[in-house]
């Protein structure tokens, strides 16, 4: 698929799910959300440690790895002492966009740092509406914690994105 048809498509099914939560989300709603995002910005990431050839790729992934999945142990050991679920798995939009990054080939760096990009801008409104709007002090409190996180990655993958053609 050519880079012009690809990241389009990549970007409108994005788009689609990767809504933010919003004032009226529940605790649960934001956990969900959190959850997932964080679950694919790791298994997106494992995926860029294995299909890349690009230093900076890789170390950006490598990088998500380790800390979504300490954020990710956070939030579970949180939502359980709150008595929510974290799903265990990707919803099925999320799977999709994984199968679809899979068979980017050569463009793979570019439609990776696109769709880290569009979650991380999902990710950075979704804590920063819950950190200021939640209903569960915990879960806020955890919002405002990551959020210096979620924006250094944000700034990461703009300069990544910038060199990869992904943001243009």
């Amino acid at each position: 698929m050519k880079m012009t048809q690809f990241l389009p498509a990549l970007a409108l099914a994005a788009t689609v799910w990767m809504s933010p939560a919003f004032a009226e989300d529940s605790a649960q709603t934001f956990v969900d959300k959190a959850a997932v995002g964080g679950m694919f910005e790791m298994e997106s990431s494992q995926l860029a440690l294995k299909m890349s050839e690009n230093v900076d790729v890789k170390q950006f992934a490598d990088m998500m790895v380790n800390d979504h999945g300490k954020a990710n142990a956070e939030l579970k050991s949180l939502a359980d002492e709150q008595g929510l679920t974290v799903p265990s798995s990707l919803d099925e939009e999320h799977a999709a966009l994984v199968k679809t990054l899979a068979k980017a080939g050569d463009q793979f760096d570019a439609a990776y740092a696109k769709a880290q990009l569009d979650a991380h801008e999902a990710a950075v409104e979704l804590f920063e509406n819950y950190a200021s709007k939640g209903e569960n002090k915990e879960l806020q409190m955890f919002a405002v914690a990551t959020l210096p996180t979620l924006h250094g990655h944000l700034e990461k993958i703009k300069e990544i994105g910038s060199r990869t053609a992904a943001t243009k």
